[in-house]
């Protein structure tokens, strides 16, 4: 069966998450409702690059599904089924892809973007979380600077969690002020749950003075959730990028 990549982003305010939930709304159900409708296929599925939680963004997110015959128009077909979804997701292309490419497994890296407005401004509202406090960007960089590598993670990671691992490659982690406020990205191969709020949260106890920037040394080695800060809100998390070895930079 034909298979293929689509690329999504969304708004994800109105969803407690991507995954499909038997009683709550998702993106995933909804994407799964419009490809029915256009496919005609009463049992297709999709899978996706990976979970995002509750009030989370994404403006770059691929998923992958098959269908019984090739799609006579990949253009046209992502039109239809814009005009199948709900205002807060859109499809922004859909292609082909060889059977064994996988929307989660053949990804090689993931980028997040947070974002911190300092002024309330109705139109970031649940889209970036409102900090008025300035922040010291040089000393959250500082910090940071002791993420890069691959490490041990868990004391990012949400209590409770079943991860097979709590290793992860972290290639980039930096804030940048902007002007409404600052933005910070990270890059890594894989995620733990609720690791990039958690990591934002313990840096921005550095920016207000409250921790010393070399404090998150020992946080990481303490693989304690307790002794990092608190998690920053879903609104202000976006699902920015994500790399795979056969789609160029400029088509994702």
């Amino acid at each position: 069966m034909p298979r293929y990549f689509m690329e999504l982003c969304f708004d994800g305010t109105p969803y407690r998450g991507w995954q499909r939930q038997a009683a709550a709304p998702s993106v995933q159900e909804e994407v799964e409702r419009a490809l029915r409708l256009k496919l005609r296929l009463p049992d297709l599925f999709v899978v996706g690059c990976g979970r995002t939680d509750t009030g989370v963004h994404a403006s770059s997110y691929f998923l992958h599904f098959e269908t019984g015959h090739p799609l006579a128009s990949p253009e046209a077909f992502s039109q239809a089924m814009n005009s199948l979804l709900p205002p807060p997701i859109a499809v922004k292309g859909t292609f082909a892809v060889e059977d064994k490419a996988h929307a989660r497994f053949s990804a090689t890296e993931r980028e997040y973007t947070y974002l911190v407005h300092r002024r309330k401004d109705p139109f970031l509202h649940d889209r970036s979380y409102l900090l008025r406090p300035e922040l010291d960007v040089e000393a959250m960089n500082s910090a940071c600077s002791f993420l890069v590598g691959k490490q041990d993670f868990s004391c990012f990671q949400r209590t409770g969690s079943d991860n097979r691992t709590s290793i992860c490659d972290v290639r980039q982690a930096v804030w940048t002020a902007t002007g409404a406020g600052y933005r910070f990205t990270i890059t890594a191969d894989r995620y733990l749950r609720n690791m990039v709020r958690a990591i934002v949260g313990t840096c921005i106890r550095m920016g207000k003075g409250q921790w010393k920037a070399e404090d998150m040394q020992e946080i990481l080695a303490s693989k304690d959730r307790s002794r990092a800060g608190k998690s920053a809100p879903a609104c202000g998390l976006y699902l920015s990028r994500i790399a795979y070895p056969f789609i160029q930079a400029e088509q994702a």
